[in-house]
């Protein structure tokens, strides 16, 4: 008795969510004994330490991630498939969230399916992404997103979010953000490299698309690779 209405009251609270025992003693003090008998008779899934499941069904990884509702912010090259259309298609999400143990969580319910995520733990999410609520989802900005593409050298994801919201994306926070962050281990300011890029739109769309200065990149192998992801971006988009 006591324990089909503890389901039940589980059920209620955490239908799609991942649930600590911290969080189920909300419920029940006997939470903890609950939820291995539960488990027993398969009723509740265990995912790792102290982190539970009810056993529900999600149509793929986005329906879960929706329906999760664990604070957790898309970032990176994840976000630019939203921005871009999904014009790089990646099998990795890259996630952000606040809590050490729930990224571990993330991550093990996520190798039980065959997904790949890669989760990041912050104290302040606000202070490392600029990040929007779009449906049931939490997803850094565009401008954010360019730059810590860039700064992860995914050029082609960074550029294809640029090329595909030009209409939308500032100029002066992609300046703010980029102006004193560095391409992972280089000297090159993530700016001069968007200022790069954008002055190559240009010159491709044969318009001034982008108002920028003109700038040059120094280090050959970054040149290199904003040119290809340029070309790339203008070629298929």
């Amino acid at each position: 008795m006591y324990l089909d209405n503890f389901a039940k009251q589980l059920e209620s609270s955490f239908e799609y969510d991942l649930f600590t025992v911290k969080d189920a003693e909300r419920i029940n003090l006997r939470a903890k004994e609950y939820l291995y008998r539960l488990g027993e008779s398969g009723r509740v899934e265990r995912i790792c330490w102290g982190w539970y499941r009810l056993p529900r069904e999600f149509k793929d990884v986005w329906d879960f991630l929706a329906r999760d509702r664990g604070f957790k912010v898309v970032i990176k090259q994840t976000a630019a498939s939203f921005w871009s259309y999904d014009f790089v298609h990646r099998n990795v999400y890259r996630l952000a969230v606040q809590d050490s143990s729930y990224k571990k969580a993330l991550e093990e319910f996520a190798r039980e399916r065959g997904w790949i995520f890669e989760v990041e733990d912050y104290d302040d999410l606000q202070k490392r992404f600029d990040y929007q609520r779009l449906g049931a989802l939490f997803v850094e900005k565009p401008e954010s997103c360019i730059v810590t593409c860039i700064t992860d050298w995914s050029f082609l994801d960074a550029f294809a979010v640029l090329f595909f919201r030009r209409e939308e994306v500032s100029l002066e926070r992609l300046k703010d953000l980029g102006r004193w962050k560095r391409i992972s281990k280089t000297n090159v300011r993530v700016w001069g490299a968007i200022k790069y890029g954008c002055k190559l739109f240009n010159a491709y769309l044969d318009e001034r698309a982008f108002n920028v200065r003109d700038t040059r990149l120094d280090r050959e192998d970054v040149k290199e690779l904003v040119d290809e992801a340029v070309e790339k971006v203008v070629e298929f988009a």
